[in-house]
């Protein structure tokens, strides 16, 4: 009978160390550390995925800043494909097809601030007439999300040609503002 009192604590104390330790990770998730995802297709191949750190990303009139646009750019070392998105929306609002920004004036000059570069190839511009995003979920302080219909020119080759058909990027867009920061 005390050997069966053992293999019974035994059981129990293992499971409890085992369900503590699945909990363990909770605090790493993006809704506590901040970061998110990008899942998108390319020309309908796909999907494929980017992590966002918590840096990738700049929503409007948050923490330090007060500009009023959303921006982020992955990092391309998050992409097995050795793709990278830089992406910038003015005013963001829900329920609206909005169309990105292509070009912005940073420091006094204007430069290319939404492109997309595939298979580690050279920046390709934002086809700004064609593209939309559009924000189904905005929790300013914690969470925004979007679907993304984006073209850029083809760039695949080391420069950019007009006679090749377009990139076409679809995808879904998630990122939690770190719980530290809200």
């Amino acid at each position: 009978m005390n050997l069966t009192f053992h293999k019974k604590a035994g059981l129990a104390l293992g499971t409890i160390a085992l369900a503590l330790a699945a909990c363990g990770d909770i605090n790493n998730s993006w809704e506590v550390k901040g970061g998110g995802y990008l899942k998108y297709t390319l020309n309908g191949d796909g999907p494929y995925t980017i992590e966002l750190d918590k840096n990738d990303v700049e929503p409007p009139f948050y923490v330090n800043n007060s500009h009023h646009y959303f921006y982020f750019c992955t990092r391309i070392e998050e992409s097995k494909e050795g793709d990278q998105l830089s992406l910038m929306v003015n005013s963001p609002q829900t329920g609206k097809d909005l169309t990105p920004v292509g070009r912005a004036s940073l420091n006094g000059r204007m430069q290319t601030v939404s492109w997309f570069r595939a298979n580690f190839a050279t920046e390709a511009p934002l086809i700004v007439d064609s593209s939309t995003i559009k924000f189904d979920e905005i929790i300013k302080d914690s969470l925004w999300t979007a679907d993304l219909d984006l073209y850029f020119m083809d760039c695949r080759s080391g420069s950019c040609s007009d006679s090749l058909p377009p990139l076409h990027l679809t995808g879904r867009f998630r990122y939690w503002v770190p719980d530290s920061e809200r």
